[in-house]
């Protein structure tokens, strides 16, 4: 495998990540295109603090990516969540979802005890379990979570 990357997006280039909206909408996949369309508005440019938009660059190609930043749905300062993980499909099945997460996972350590996302296929839902993320508890727009540095079992505050 050659070498890979990952790079902190702190402008993101729609051009650089076209083929992965065209790709992803192929799949019927929507949330790369909100990515780019959320971070062109301004609505989410992961540009706080406690936020990062990190890319995967295998031979000079952007092949995955994805966010974090403060979990909308909670009222809770210490919940995190990722969004927007996409990996190329040429890329899948080789390390490179489990590098661009992990990544996260690292970044987001500091700034937040829980970790949430959404996801609704059956071939996220295991990937996420490989790398920790449970499905239970479940709360309102999360089907997965993971308790981040040695938080032991933290319980986010107030769901909206």
């Amino acid at each position: 495998m050659p070498a890979i990357a990952i790079v902190n997006c702190a402008e993101l280039q729609r051009q650089a990540i076209e083929h992965l909206v065209e790709e992803s909408l192929r799949e019927r996949f929507r949330f790369v295109q909100r990515l780019v369309e959320e971070y062109d508005s301004g609505v989410n440019r992961f540009d706080q603090p406690d936020e990062a938009l990190l890319a995967v660059i295998v031979q000079g190609a952007i092949v995955g990516i994805g966010g974090f930043n403060r979990d909308p749905y909670f009222h809770d300062p210490n919940v995190g969540r990722l969004r927007h993980v996409y990996v190329e499909a040429a890329w899948r099945r080789q390390g490179v979802g489990r590098f661009l997460v992990t990544a996260l996972m690292d970044v987001a350590q500091p700034h937040y005890q829980l970790l949430t996302l959404r996801t609704d296929t059956a071939a996220a839902d295991a990937f996420y379990q490989t790398l920790g993320f449970k499905t239970e508890p479940c709360w309102t727009h999360t089907t997965h979570h993971l308790q981040l540095g040695d938080g032991g079992d933290y319980q986010p505050g107030v769901i909206s």
